[in-house]
């Protein structure tokens, strides 16, 4: 198996002996004694053909997924052996996504509109997927800089006090997405990606908006992206079961929030039914099933600690012991919050101390990236 191996100074960014514990295959990655993921799949030989049926195609892939991961137990002069299969778990994936797409469930809303003939569901964006930029992006958490982040459009989330309104809100319906924003292909996608390594990044960063709308894209771009490189997936993590399902086994890293502590608080600000009940359980299976190497961002809202925060931390300490938690400080007030007294000011310090405290007490592990 041919790819490219980066071997950047990580020096600076490896200081903290828990966290090497925490993210022991991301760091094998950046230092060239383990492979990426997605790479491993590109080996997994799929038989199939684009007029089987959905039910089959998932039926394949949930065996494929288990022929995977026992590869994942070799060591990485045996994967390094490994031969790319002519039609792969990637390409399985991608036939499935491209599938839902026909009615599209990517993002628990489950639109079911048909993207593929051009229909728009909440997040807006129909079969084409558009980036709006793709950087080295140096204000991410300390163990994931340089960071090489693209940003897609599309959200699923109606979130009254969003800080990146502009990219994920305010100009549905009133611009044309080509004028913010530049298609992609499968191709350009995997261009893009591989520039940001040239650059000197030490993982694709796909975010948003939200990468969910975009998975067909992303997945289909795995097939041509070529370097060892850490796959991460940066989202509000609102997905389906089956659409989790399609990416668990090709992302090394993941970066989801964690907004709120119960489904009430979420309705009313970001407009989400059921966020807690699909959140819990959308980290428990990458906890579980997938790489287990997380960073969770909570975001600490003003007079939302009793009902949001703690119970966030106390779910982290019992169900997904092994991810790490960025406790943010950074809420501001923007887009409509000030139509919200409650939320219509910045956390105090002491509103952030207690947090932090909290967390301390349950035993989780925040400091180095928070």
């Amino acid at each position: 198996m041919a790819f490219r191996i980066l071997r950047p100074d990580s020096a600076s960014v490896w200081k903290n002996e828990e966290i090497i514990k925490r993210y022991p295959r991301y760091k094998g990655i950046i230092d060239g004694s383990q492979i990426a993921r997605y790479l491993i799949a590109k080996s997994v030989e799929c038989d199939f053909n684009s007029e089987d049926s959905i039910k089959d195609l998932e039926k394949l892939l949930k065996e494929k997924s288990i022929k995977f991961n026992e590869l994942l137990k070799k060591d990485t002069e045996e994967l390094k052996d490994l031969k790319i299969a002519s039609k792969s778990y990637i390409n399985l994936a991608e036939e499935i996504a491209n599938k839902y797409l026909e009615n599209c469930i990517f993002c628990e809303r489950q639109c079911q509109v048909n993207r593929i003939d051009g229909k728009k569901g909440f997040c807006f964006i129909s079969k084409d997927s558009y980036v709006s930029s793709a950087f080295l992006h140096m204000g991410e958490e300390s163990v994931l800089i340089p960071s090489g982040t693209i940003f897609f459009q599309g959200y699923n989330f109606g979130c009254v006090f969003c800080q990146n309104y502009d990219i994920s809100q305010a100009w549905k319906g009133k611009r044309d997405i080509e004028d913010i924003a530049q298609k992609v292909d499968v191709k350009q996608l995997a261009e893009l990606a591989e520039k940001l390594v040239d650059r000197g990044a030490i993982n694709i960063n796909y975010v948003g908006g939200d990468p969910i709308p975009n998975i067909h894209t992303i997945v289909g771009s795995l097939d041509y992206q070529k370097s060892n490189i850490c796959q991460l997936w940066n989202s509000n993590f609102f997905l389906t079961n089956k659409s989790l399902s399609l990416i668990i086994d090709f992302m090394d890293f993941w970066l989801p929030d964690f907004k709120y502590g119960n489904n009430e608080c979420a309705e009313k600000y970001s407009g989400i039914r059921n966020y807690y009940d699909i959140i819990s359980r959308n980290h428990k299976r990458i906890h579980d099933e997938g790489s287990g190497e997380i960073c969770i961002r909570h975001l600490v809202m003003p007079n939302h600690v009793e009902c949001c925060s703690k119970p966030i931390l106390e779910y982290v300490a019992k169900e997904i012991p092994k991810c790490v938690v960025n406790i943010m400080g950074q809420y501001r007030p923007q887009y409509n919050a000030n139509k919200y007294p409650e939320i219509c000011r910045r956390p105090s310090s002491e509103e952030m101390a207690e947090v932090k405290n909290y967390a301390d007490v349950l035993g989780i592990l925040y400091r180095p990236v928070s």
